[in-house]
């Protein structure tokens, strides 16, 4: 494998590439642990950091230990639910439940749990036998996602299930099967700027919790509503997923993944042991981000690790987060402010302290009182979806008593602005502290412009999502240069044209044949479903 070939996303991965490719901390044991367990469990982190990597691991443990534990995992994605934009609020509700249910279904059966002529399932559709009922449902989920290319269309959008159904199903299964239970792990949770579907998703999480089912979700940090009926505190255990970069570990583990992708990679990176260190202290504890810039600083050495920290942290992040005006609609204003807030108030701060003090000045944290204005809060924690900032501790007391939120800085946004940002980030490594952060009070003059604006009002703006992103680029996508030559060369240079194609069509390219063909629209794919979610 090439370096330009490294696989930055976990929908890229066999469950063979994922155990293989598996760096194992003291944290994710835990986490992983903790997914296997009966608990219901909220994964939360930034876009890269290893939720889906995570909840894949703990499948491939499951479905390795069946035998012994009788513990099934079902792995359902929802990353297509950004297509599901409608004004019927059922809709999401009976996409979701078709698509659990025959996951369950098609899991049980692989499984050798469900019998052909077993109809455990039975009272999901007036009798049929498990097959018929799963054949049924794949319909229904697979119309409601292709629903926005014929909106004329007539569309059945009643799948006859509610929760109760599904746990009374799963029951019976158990007890006429020998599993225990059920372990459902549901990635891409519902999508990111639709409030309403992921307030719908978490009551049927909640809703669906048994003896004999858990349910295990991946969602964003900042940007997801859990409704009224979902209490975290009563309803679920909350994990977040960072690694920590003040861990000892922290770079010997970034190494392995990616000497585990390419084990050429190891004699060039211990060669520029200081070089790749500066480019995973950088990437914050994110393994794709760290991918990324280890394929674009190839060949790893000084020159190539300066390029790639100036383009992806002074210009690409900032670019990725910019961008989320265009589908969080209503929440321009503090997206922007947000990106002007840590840009000149934040890391202007620190770099000037540096200037002033003749020496490095070594933070990384920032504090936000507990009282500052609603929006500025919501700019932070959309700054924390984009992985720019990381939530470090609530009820932190700074200066006078005061509590208030901690936040870590990216740590490549850091550096990027200085003249040699390997240098500098090198320079940072064993001298950042924790209790040392930046503050900003309750009325800090830097909030002015956005204090009064209504947070609330911002969530109600509504529109046409799916539409506006349908005629968007190939080049908005995160997709590999192969990736995104290969569409092009076949005239699928827009988001509507990769949906709408297949693999055949794309083994039309040149050196694309059955196999890779179905990595590459694969991963288009998946670019897509994650430019539609943010």
């Amino acid at each position: 494998m090439s370096k330009n070939e490294l696989q930055f996303r976990t929908e890229d991965l066999t469950l063979e590439d994922v155990g293989k490719f598996f760096v194992e901390t003291e944290f994710d044991r835990q986490t992983i642990d903790v997914l296997k367990s009966k608990k219901t469990v909220v994964l939360q982190g930034a876009r890269g950091v290893g939720k889906s990597f995570l909840l894949k691991v703990a499948q491939k443990e499951m479905d390795e230990e069946f035998s012994n534990s009788k513990t099934l995992a079902v792995y359902v994605t929802f990353n297509k639910a950004g297509l599901l934009q409608t004004s019927d609020p059922e809709r999401f509700k009976h996409w979701m439940l078709a698509k659990i249910c025959n996951r369950i279904i098609r899991e049980a059966r692989k499984k050798g749990v469900l019998q052909n002529t077993s109809s455990v399932f039975a009272t999901l559709s007036s009798g049929a036998d498990d097959e018929a009922i799963a054949s049924r449902l794949e319909t229904l989920w697979t119309s409601l996602e292709d629903a926005w290319k014929n909106d004329s269309a007539p569309l059945e959008t009643d799948s006859g299930i509610d929760p109760e159904m599904i746990k009374d199903a799963v029951e019976d299964l158990c007890d006429q099967s020998g599993v225990r239970r059920i372990a459902l792990l549901i990635d891409e949770a519902a999508h990111v700027f639709i409030p309403e579907q992921q307030r719908q998703f978490f009551t049927v999480m909640r809703d669906l919790r048994s003896p004999y089912l858990s349910v295990k979700a991946a969602v964003y940090p900042g940007v997801t509503y859990f409704g009224d009926s979902f209490q975290m505190s009563h309803d679920a255990e909350l994990i977040n997923v960072n690694r920590n970069i003040l861990d000892p570990d922290y770079l010997a583990s970034m190494r392995q993944i990616v000497i585990r992708q390419d084990s050429t990679l190891e004699k060039v990176i211990n060669r520029n042991g200081a070089v790749f260190d500066a480019l995973a202290f950088a990437s914050s504890g994110n393994p794709r981000t760290l991918l990324k810039t280890i394929s674009a600083a190839s060949p790893l050495n000084t020159t190539n690790a300066q390029r790639v920290m100036k383009e992806y942290y002074r210009d690409t992040i900032w670019s990725e987060h910019s961008a989320l005006a265009d589908r969080y609609v209503g929440h321009n204003s503090v997206i922007h402010w947000g990106i002007e807030f840590i840009k000149q108030e934040v890391i202007s701060t620190l770099r000037r302290g540096s200037r002033q003090a003749g020496d490095h000045d070594k933070r990384v944290f920032l504090w936000i009182h507990r009282d500052a204005p609603a929006a500025v809060k919501e700019a932070l924690r959309l700054l924390c979806y984009s992985g720019i900032l990381h939530e470090s501790g609530t009820w932190v007391v700074a200066t006078r008593g005061l509590t208030g939120t901690r936040y870590m800085l990216n740590i490549g946004t850091r550096t990027a602005p200085e003249a040699d940002p390997v240098s500098a980030t090198n320079q940072l490594r064993g001298s950042i502290s924790i209790k040392r952060f930046v503050e900003f009070g309750a009325n800090h003059e830097a909030y002015e412009s956005i204090a009064r604006l209504d947070v609330e009002k911002m969530d109600e703006v509504q529109q046409e999502y799916i539409r506006s992103q349908l005629d968007r680029s190939v080049d908005l996508l995160d997709l590999t240069a192969f990736a995104r030559k290969k569409c092009k060369e076949l005239g699928y240079d827009t988001v509507r044209k990769i949906l709408a194609a297949s693999e055949t069509d794309l083994q039309k390219a040149k050196q694309v044949g059955p196999v890779r063909s179905r990595r590459v629209m694969n991963t288009a794919t998946a670019a897509v479903m994650e430019h539609l979610s943010g």
